[in-house]
């Protein structure tokens, strides 16, 4: 995916300075295009993914991103308000990690959920990845 301009430009590919390994830049807007365009079959890529980059980069497996991907389907995405509580909390730990400002937003992300605007933390969180990507090497 290209840079159009967005306030993050994609990350150099590899590490960063710490060693560890870097995601793949994806502009929000276009996740939740994709997300609405294919009725959540990409929302569970996403989940799916985010996962995976989020433990390798902790460098931690404290839930396999698949179980991740099953656990929202068999709850009728009912678990993705958990897994948006959580990923706020990994999200913060890879930010100190990366050097960048800790913003910890587990509680606005429930609260979002449970005003049914649960599409905004996908939008927050992968611009906060794309923050933690763009970090120098």
């Amino acid at each position: 995916m290209s840079y159009s301009g967005n306030v993050y430009p994609p990350p150099p590919s590899g590490s960063d300075r710490n060693g560890l390994p870097k995601g793949q830049y994806r502009d929000p807007g276009v996740t939740l295009l994709l997300s609405l365009v294919t009725c959540g079959i990409y929302y569970l890529y996403y989940i799916y993914i985010a996962s995976a980059e989020a433990n390798a980069y902790l460098g931690e497996r404290d839930t396999d991103p698949m179980m991740e991907v099953i656990l929202s389907l068999v709850t009728c995405f009912l678990y993705t308000i958990y897994w948006d509580y959580k990923m706020a909390h990994k999200i913060a730990k890879m930010q100190e990690i990366a050097g960048v400002r800790v913003i910890d937003n587990a509680i606005l992300y429930l609260v979002l959920n449970f005003l049914g605007v649960g599409f905004l933390p996908h939008l927050i969180q992968q611009g906060q990845l794309n923050e933690i990507w763009a970090q120098p090497v």
